[in-house]
């Protein structure tokens, strides 16, 4: 099966050190990604490659959760995230481009269907992109709103 991706690039009125921070922080990943419900570290690295941790996600019939490895991390600049779960196999990867007092973020997202849901490929891959591309924009959203 192929790997599906997406580009978005949003522009968030926040400066680049801040909006780097806040997204490199797993603990705010809940209250920005509408699928995840908690996060936690798998070791004692953070915030470099290699780093681990686990993504409790949001499922009304049955617990699920994602494993994500930090793949690349320049301070300030890219953040790549490669995760795992039994539907699909994904990679974020976020840049970030300092404009005035504000924050160009760009997103990609790559993302290939697992499991059962290979059968159902692309409906399973699109659907899954489309929700985390709604992601980007509540981040924006939620950060302009509490300036």
């Amino acid at each position: 099966m192929c790997m599906r991706s997406i580009h978005q690039q949003v522009k968030i009125n926040w400066p680049v050190r801040a909006l780097f921070n806040y997204v490199s922080d797993i603990s705010n990943n809940a209250s920005w990604q509408e699928h995840v419900e908690k996060t936690e570290w798998l070791n004692d690295e953070r915030n470099t490659s290699g780093a681990r941790f686990r993504e409790v996600h949001k499922n009304a019939d049955r617990d699920s959760y994602a494993l994500c490895q930090i793949d690349e991390f320049v301070p300030y600049q890219k953040r790549s995230v490669v995760t795992q779960n039994k539907s699909f196999h994904s990679t974020y990867t976020y840049e970030f481009e300092p404009a005035n007092e504000s924050t160009v973020m760009k997103v990609t997202l790559e993302v290939r269907a697992r499991g059962l849901y290979k059968l159902i490929e692309p409906f399973a891959a699109n659907r899954f992109l489309q929700a985390q591309a709604r992601d980007i924009f509540r981040l924006k959203e939620m950060l302009e709103l509490e300036d």
